[in-house]
């Protein structure tokens, strides 16, 4: 390997922009794209161009099999997976996939499994954990005067139609599979503990013919009594909304922002009647979603570098995967509980 992962993304639409220019603009010491792959010849010529890429190849299986990369980032629908993972993981590349990274419960642990038996590091695209405001949280809430904590609840309220013929608007899943399981992500590591089970609901804009959810409501129980609940909805109109709030023993915290990925975002606390806040501008040459995807790459490169997990890693992401297949199977059985070990084994 060289002193840069050579990085090869599998597919080049919106989110492979935002990875290349979180690579270079803060992961550019640890890793580089040289290689990119799409069957719409037009589309990868624009891409590669545009960030100077010089291996291009219209199949994953090229470029897997090129010797040109040492890790491979999967940024096509869920339904692209085995196809792309297999093979990547009998040449010993290093893989990066975004989320969510598996289409059952079942997949995601035979994934971890191949992964792990073939040595390499399989990393998920959980990028909204390095959004700055929840970094902030994160560590405010590990302080020792941070109490334990007691209730967390995350709330998304954006206006998020679905155009007629993209991806997206066919899936099945859609609003958890493709923007909740971020917050899902960030609840289960901002509680710092095992979910257990979960209890939910989700529903379509009325009239809609999208075959899936635009709301998602759940209840997440976490070992030690904990209870999470996430509410995340395309339906809201107006008065956008991202926040995570964390209740403990000694005082609560947020993260907020109005937008999902741009804006100026703010911390808050009140720990024993002393108030806090710090401010997160979005005005400097690098965006806080641009800092994002280049973060969660210099994990992944550091812990290929030093020999660990990521934080990111296909094993943690488990816990993420486990809930929100618990939440598709409630949602399906009318709210009804069910337990993560359950979800983890179904499909």
């Amino acid at each position: 390997m060289a002193d840069r992962l050579r990085v090869g993304l599998v597919g080049t639409g919106w989110v492979a922009h935002q990875h290349a220019a979180g690579i270079r603009a803060v992961a550019g010491d640890l890793a580089e794209v040289v290689a990119a792959c799409d069957p719409r010849e037009d589309a990868l010529a624009e891409f590669c161009d545009r960030h100077g890429v010089p291996a291009r190849f219209a199949t994953a299986g090229e470029l897997v099999r090129s010797g040109e990369v040492d890790v491979v980032a999967l940024l096509t629908p869920p339904a692209v997976r085995d196809e792309v993972l297999d093979p990547a993981f009998e040449r010993g590349l290093h893989v990066l996939v975004e989320k969510p990274f598996a289409t059952s419960g079942a997949r995601a642990v035979r994934y971890v499994a191949k992964a792990e038996q073939a040595g390499v590091t399989l990393a998920v695209g959980q990028n909204f954990r390095w959004f700055p405001e929840h970094v902030w949280l994160h560590e405010r809430t590990a302080r020792p005067d941070a109490g334990e904590p007691t209730y967390l609840e995350a709330r998304s309220f954006q206006d998020r139609r679905q155009e007629p013929g993209v991806w997206r608007a066919r899936e099945s899943r859609l609003e958890m599979a493709i923007y909740s399981i971020h917050l899902i992500d960030r609840l289960r590591w901002h509680a710092r503990r095992a979910p257990v089970s979960v209890s939910a609901l989700t529903r379509r804009a009325p009239g809609s013919d999208l075959p899936g959810e635009q709301l998602s409501t759940m209840v997440v129980a976490f070992e030690g009594d904990l209870v999470g609940h996430l509410t995340s909805t395309w339906l809201a109109r107006g008065l956008p909304v991202q926040e995570l709030r964390v209740d403990t023993t000694t005082g609560s915290f947020v993260a907020a922002r109005e937008q999902p990925m741009a804006g100026e975002a703010v911390g808050r606390a009140e720990v024993a009647g002393a108030a806090e806040e710090v401010a997160f501008p979005d005005d400097g040459p690098v965006t806080h979603a641009v800092a994002s995807y280049g973060s969660s790459w210099r994990e992944l490169a550091l812990a290929v570098r030093e020999g660990r997990e990521s934080a990111h890693s296909g094993r943690d992401n488990l816990a993420t995967m486990g809930i929100m297949e618990a939440a598709y199977l409630s949602a399906a059985r009318g709210g009804a509980a069910v337990t993560v070990a359950e979800a983890l084994a179904h499909g």
